[in-house]
């Protein structure tokens, strides 16, 4: 069963070498780049990083072929948003392989080191319109999965290229951790959480310590207090580095956060939580075992875009 799914998180856009969140730029404004460049707005720079995608760059970084397909590229003006759907063409070169008939158990071709096994995803980036009240400085982007394979690290890397040469830095970050974590808990997905925290100890005769060490506490599939849950997630809204998190008085530095997703365990630890993207998965009848409509996969990228557009905060203060 092949299975596919959308790798999702935010971008902001400042100028080359600002520190911080100095200098962020508003989306949906004019833009300025190296040498005085002018653009209209974000949207007219993406369009010309995918114009200039279309023909096949090799990232030995990675060992990897990267283009974007022209005939794929479609622009959406919507009354509260815009964005753009588009189809990349990837594919790991390095390996030596046998590609074999799995009926007949015959070697068709053998697959050389410089032979790159490309495969199609469809990515959308999503920017919502300013209002009265808010000048956009986020958007979303959206990442097809497909089994094991993507291609979100390889199409930033390409655009954060393509921006430092307009003496611009493209920053990809998390969307909505609070939406998503939601769901693990309330889909039974959460299977430990590990509060983590620096030990002294009591004893000033222990010689097992020089000065600290860590301590963890582990709960294996925990049942949570909604009002632990709500404190928790207000939490993580709220997440920087110098933060503590207190439970009965003790205080913690890191929480680990171990789940199930696409029946594969993964672990994120909450002082990391702002880089980790999300990943949903695309029903099964939206794609079918490597059967879908690029209308219907779009719609739904759009609307999952929405979804997470309700719970995020598009300026950085």
């Amino acid at each position: 069963m092949i299975s596919s799914g959308l790798l999702v998180c935010s971008f902001y856009l400042k100028k080359k070498f600002s520190r911080g969140n100095d200098d962020v730029i508003n989306l949906n404004n004019q833009i300025f780049g190296d040498e005085n460049q002018e653009y209209d707005d974000i949207v007219v720079l993406f369009n010309a990083f995918l114009s200039e995608a279309n023909e096949t760059k090799d990232d030995e970084r990675s060992m990897k072929l990267f283009s974007v397909l022209p005939e794929s590229i479609k622009n959406y003006d919507c009354k509260t948003y815009r964005a753009i759907s588009f189809a990349v063409r990837s594919g790991s070169y390095g390996l030596e392989s046998e590609i074999t008939d799995r009926k007949t158990g015959k070697v068709k071709y053998k697959r050389t080191q410089d032979d790159a096994d490309n495969k199609q995803f469809y990515c959308l980036i999503y920017i919502p319109k300013d209002t009265d009240e808010v000048q956009v400085q986020k958007g979303i982007m959206l990442f097809q999965t497909l089994s094991t394979y993507g291609i979100k690290t390889i199409t930033t890397q390409q655009m954060k290229d393509f921006f430092s040469e307009k003496n611009m830095t493209l920053e990809t970050r998390s969307v909505s951790v609070r939406m998503f974590m939601e769901k693990i808990i309330e889909n039974g997905s959460l299977t430990k959480v590990t509060l983590v925290k620096n030990s002294v100890s009591p004893d000033l005769s222990d010689s097992m310590f020089i000065s600290t060490g860590r301590e963890e506490k582990s709960y294996i599939k925990p049942k949570l207090h909604q009002k632990w849950v709500a404190k928790f997630l207000d939490f993580l809204d709220g997440k920087n580095q110098d933060d503590i998190f207190e439970i009965n008085d003790e205080k913690y530095q890191d929480i680990r956060i171990t789940f199930s997703l696409s029946g594969k365990s993964r672990t994120v630890r909450a002082n990391d939580i702002d880089r980790f993207s999300v990943v949903e998965e695309i029903p099964d009848s939206i794609f079918n075992n490597g059967k879908y409509s690029k209308e219907h996969l779009t719609t739904h990228m759009i609307s999952v875009a929405e979804a997470y557009k309700d719970k995020m905060v598009f300026r950085l203060e």
